[in-house]
């Protein structure tokens, strides 16, 4: 799934760990907690093994998975 991308810098690490951080927090202040296949993908995204897309390409599949397709009204 995850394509070659070039390493990433400890600035980045540490900035994709800030935004990891907020998400969480806020899922978490909506009642919700990430599942741990959820929290892996926020790791490898952590560490450069994905980028951004593939991240939340990932989160949008397993969510498909766990949830079914979501429905909002008016479709």
């Amino acid at each position: 799934m995850a394509g070659i991308i070039k390493p990433i810098t400890d600035q980045e690490r540490t900035e994709r760990q800030d935004r990891v951080a907020r998400a969480v927090a806020s899922v978490r202040l909506e009642g919700l907690e990430p599942t741990d296949a959820a929290k892996a993908v926020f790791e490898r995204y952590i560490a450069g093994e994905m980028t951004t897309q593939e991240m939340a390409a990932e989160i949008r599949a397993l969510n498909a998975r766990e949830f079914g397709p979501i429905h909002v009204s008016g479709d």
